[in-house]
């Protein structure tokens, strides 16, 4: 064997060798690719995945506050509908034909007759109905006076330092504390 043939053989193999190295680094970075590739996808699906979610979590929290606000409303509407029911009430009481709405008032200060005070009307009731509950409540400590309530009827009644708040205003807000579910019920049942 000649130099020739080492020199020709050595070449041979070093370009089979940077053959199989050059066909190795190929199907490595063919490899590196591929997994890149599904790496990718792979986080494409899990970002695509989480957008779904988060989208679905936006859209629940968002029908959520919907709901809630649809709630308030209706809770509004209903409670607006009760104050106008209990400011009807108070209404038709003060409306009532002079002899009820009278007896009313009377039948009201019967726990007072003994303890005696000065009643104070509103501008109305003291026009219409003075006579009449003075009449009325003769023979008991309780007198009609003078001075007038800026009320929308019933009366206020003072007992020295004491005064005893019955306008429909005050009698209506006690008994709507304790009439509101049952006229929630009627109203809304």
């Amino acid at each position: 064997m000649g130099i020739e043939n080492i020199t020709a053989r050595i070449l041979q193999e070093a370009k089979d060798e940077a053959k199989k190295t050059q066909e190795a680094a190929a199907a490595q970075k063919a490899a590196m690719l591929e997994k890149a590739a599904q790496d990718a996808a792979a986080a494409e699906a899990k970002m695509a995945e989480k957008a779904t979610e988060d989208a679905k979590v936006l859209l629940e929290r968002r029908n959520s506050v919907a709901e809630l606000e649809a709630r308030k409303l209706r809770l509004a509407a209903k409670q607006e509908a009760l104050e106008e029911t209990f400011q009807e009430a108070a209404e038709k009481i003060a409306a009532l034909d002079g002899s009820v709405y009278l007896d009313f008032i009377v039948k009201t200060l019967e726990p007072y007759k003994e303890e005696g005070g000065e009643i104070s009307l509103n501008a109305r009731d003291y026009a219409n109905l003075k006579d009449s509950l003075e009449k009325a409540l003769a023979g008991s400590k309780l007198t009609v006076g003078a001075e007038q309530a800026n009320i929308a009827g019933g009366f206020i009644l003072k007992q020295g330092k004491v005064y005893v708040n019955a306008s429909l205003e005050k009698i209506l807000e006690t008994e709507k504390k304790q009439m509101t579910g049952e006229v929630a019920g009627i109203l809304f049942g």
